[in-house]
Order: C-alpha cells, then structure tokens, then sequence
C-alpha cells in the first residue's frame, strides 16, 4: 500500500471514528445535549480535528441519518420479491420500515428528530444521498414504478410524487408514534393498529383512481 493509500484509508478510518463517538454520545444523551467538545473528548481527538471532518453539529448528525438510512435499505429490500406485483411490495416494504423501527431505534430516532432546520445547515451534496440508487427513497419510487407498469398501483400519478407521498405519511405517522407515546397512551391507541390503519388508508389511495363525474 502506497503513502498516498495509507492516508486516504487513515482518513476514513478517524472520519469514521468520529461518526462513532457521536452516535455512542447522542444515542445515549438525545441529539441536542451533546456539544462538539463533549464529541472530540469521547473521540480522543482535539476539537479542531473534529472540524476538518465536520463543520457543524448538524453534519454530524446527518452522517448518523444517512448511517440509519443504508440500514433500512438493506431491511426494506431483504423483502422485496420481483415475482410479486408492485402493490405488493409496497406493502411489504412498509412492515419493514416497522421492523427497522424496531431493529434499529437509534437510527430510527436520529431520523425522526432530523428537523427542517437541521436540514438547511447540512451540505448539500451531502443531503442529496437521499436519492441515490439503492437508498430507501429511490427504491420506493421504483416499486411505485414498476407497480404502475404492472397494473397494481394507479398510473395517473408520478412514481415520484406518489413514493414521496407515501413516504411522508408514513415517516409521520411513525414520528408520531415514536416521540408521542404518552398522547397514545391517553388516546388508548395501539401501535399496531394506528400504524395498519395507515397502510390500509394509503394503499386505498395508490390503488384506486378517483371515479369519472
């Protein structure tokens, strides 16, 4: 391995080091109660380095988003069968978003609380991975797709618009589950059945085409 070699892999290594103190420190204290000082001495590192990797907080915690999104996409797409119509597999993909909820609910909480806000200070070839080949996003619209093609999913409607559309419902729906569960808990509602009565509303939507007047 040549000098040139040893570094780059060096770098990745401490960029990744870095992920890793900050995902130990925020999954354990929340996402607003770590400072970078806090993230350099888990690190072992000085401040400064963390900030040549890094420039803000917010980058930090987009690095451990788009952690917890290629590990949903490889739980969403472990159910995906190509024999199945598109429908389908929405259907599929959704009760595996839940078990990666469930798998992963740091990852699934670092998703959650990733506001707007946050979002404008993050870099924006950074925030654009959302839609590369293979993310969760980008397969969803897919599934729409060739749901579309296939006959099983209405085609009056964008696969984009459609995958996005799904997929804010349902990021909301589990939102809310996730950091209002003493509202449910007052409410007496269940999880499981707030969350199928979701996937039965939007499925009702993606499948049936409003009727000609």
């Amino acid at each position: 391995m040549g000098v040139h070699e040893r570094k780059e892999r060096e770098k990745v290594q401490r960029k990744n080091d870095i992920i890793d103190a900050a995902e130990r420190l925020f999954f354990k204290y929340g996402f607003d109660r770590v400072s970078i000082d806090q993230i350099a001495e888990e690190a072992e590192l000085a401040k400064g380095t963390i900030y040549l990797y890094f420039r803000s907080r917010e980058d930090l915690h987009y690095a451990i988003v788009n952690r917890g999104l290629n590990a949903m996409a490889q739980v969403i797409t472990e159910g995906y069968d190509p024999r199945k119509p598109g429908a389908e597999n929405l259907l599929e993909m959704g009760k595996s978003y839940i078990r990666f909820t469930r798998m992963y609910p740091g990852y699934n909480r670092a998703l959650m609380v990733f506001d707007a806000s946050k979002f404008e200070k993050v870099d924006q070839k950074e925030s654009m991975k959302i839609l590369d080949p293979g993310s969760p996003l980008h397969h969803l619209i897919e599934v729409v797709a060739k749901g579309q093609k296939d006959g099983s999913v209405r085609d009056d409607i964008l696969p984009a618009v459609l995958g996005i559309l799904m997929w804010a419902n349902l990021s909301s729906v589990l939102e809310f589950v996730t950091l209002r569960r003493p509202v449910m808990e007052k409410l007496s509602l269940r999880e499981e059945e707030l969350i199928n009565t979701q996937f039965e509303v939007a499925l009702h939507g993606i499948l049936l085409k409003p009727e000609s007047k």
